[in-house]
């Protein structure tokens, strides 16, 4: 079998930053990968790349370099504590010839505008919410774009995993509006995009795979249950993340989702436009809602989600029929395949085979 490195972000040096919560559950998930490899046969090495050591950065260097039929598994959402950051780990695979498992760099960077994502799925045909985006408060006046209705939902431009998202993000005055752009750009340092507020069901979609193989997973909900009243009902990053949070306990994702075959057919549909549009490679997520006028709106592509074995990929997978360990190793065949190393295809599993 290939021998495969998995290169991740160690953020166990980074201080007060990232908390021993967050530390601990990233360590979790590396293992668990890992672990998932070994069992598929794959002999493996795992190499850190440290959020404040940048000496890490050479060790992985001298590792893409090395010959051999090795492939990277990338589970690096950015560098030096930098999501922004993360296109230019992918570039550096590529530039030196490595073989790595996921997006290619600029699927991820302009993923990670999503400014310029709703402008490239508008552009060929992908339905998102109408919006405008905000580089300083005072343009406020200027720049907002009058077509917009309140409620309005305030983001930063260049944030992933809910970041920069809470109950205060939802605004229904101008004022509130000025009050948010000022929190987002100043509190990220980068400009806002705002966006109609879509009141309505949550979910996502899990694509795997390339090309005509590319499929979606069942869908996803999240249910927001017995959310305070006046609160709007987003999966924040508390939601997601903070696990003694109300709004976590509160945010149910349930797999697959409770619909009628013909909702999910068009989730699965909308999809797989928004993951071949962005160019997305082996795994990505899309995030949508369904509004009250019935129509479905792409909110996010994330071309590199969370797929540690209690995420939301994993869960969906899952659903699919594919266990952790198998979902793990089909992610290497599918790049494997997709840089030629693997010709074939196994009906009898669904799934590639060296």
């Amino acid at each position: 079998m290939t021998h495969v490195k998995l290169i991740y972000n160690d953020d166990s040096d980074e201080g007060q930053a990232t908390s021993p919560q967050d530390i601990a559950a990233q360590a979790s998930a590396v293992v668990a990968i890992e672990d998932a490899l070994r069992s598929e046969g794959f002999p493996v090495s795992v190499i850190p790349l440290k959020t404040t050591d940048r000496a890490t950065l050479d060790i992985v260097v001298r590792e893409i370099k090395a010959g051999g039929g090795f492939i990277v598994f990338n589970l690096c959402e950015g560098v030096f504590g930098k999501s922004s950051l993360e296109m230019h780990v992918a570039a550096l695979f590529e530039l030196y010839g490595a073989r790595f498992t996921g997006s290619g760099p600029l699927t991820l960077g302009l993923s990670l505008d999503k400014g310029l994502t709703k402008d490239v799925l508008r552009a060929r045909g992908v339905p998102t919410a109408d919006y405008c985006i905000m580089t300083d408060p005072s343009e406020v006046a200027e720049r907002f774009n009058p077509g917009l209705k309140f409620p309005l939902i305030v983001k930063p431009l260049h944030e992933d995993a809910s970041i920069g998202i809470g109950p205060g993000s939802v605004v229904k005055t101008v004022t509130e509006l000025r009050e948010r752009v000022v929190f987002v750009t100043r509190e990220f340092n980068q400009p806002a995009i705002v966006e109609e507020y879509i009141d309505g069901r949550e979910f996502n979609i899990a694509v795997f795979g390339n090309g005509a193989e590319a499929r979606a997973f069942p869908a996803s909900e999240i249910e927001f249950d017995d959310f305070p009243p006046g609160s709007p009902k987003i999966c924040c990053y508390e939601a997601k993340w903070v696990e003694g949070s109300p709004f976590y306990k509160k945010t149910k994702p349930v797999c697959p989702a409770n619909i009628p075959a013909e909702l999910n057919d068009k989730l699965s549909a909308i999809a797989l436009d928004a993951y071949a549009i962005m160019g997305c490679r082996d795994y990505a997520r899309v995030d949508m809602r369904l509004g009250a006028d019935g129509k479905i709106r792409v909110l996010e592509v994330n071309p590199n989600p969370d797929i540690s074995p209690d995420a939301g990929f994993a869960r969906a997978a899952k659903a699919a029929g594919m266990g952790y360990p198998k979902f793990i190793a089909e992610i290497v065949f599918a790049a494997q395949k997709r840089y030629g190393q693997i010709q074939a295809h196994n009906p009898a599993t669904g799934g590639l085979h060296v």
